[in-house]
């Protein structure tokens, strides 16, 4: 990729991780779509603002539920959500890594 190509970013609000989810982020069609992403691509998802507690994961993408769709949210794994560092109801941004 050209160091000088735009990244296409999305900003969405985490909710809480799905049971049994590891490692993944799951994302709306619409979201996946913009962001030029496919289930089992690798995302990296931020901190949306400058903080003490905010760092960033690589996460491998996965669809939500249907009864999440276009509700601009994103579920993060139990586990990312840890490594990051991050907490249901942050704002973060994702990017394609």
């Amino acid at each position: 990729m050209n160091a000088l190509a735009y990244r296409y970013r999305a900003k969405l609000i985490l909710k809480v991780p799905l049971e049994g989810d590891t490692g993944i982020v799951r994302l709306d069609k619409k979201t996946m779509e913009y962001l030029g992403l496919k289930k089992g691509d690798k995302v990296e998802i931020t901190a949306s603002f400058w903080s003490v507690r905010g760092t960033y994961v690589i996460a491998t993408v996965d669809t939500l539920p249907h009864e999440d769709e276009g509700q601009g949210i994103i579920r993060l794994s139990k586990d990312k959500l840890e490594d990051g560092n991050f907490r249901p109801g942050d704002k973060v941004i994702v990017s394609k890594a």
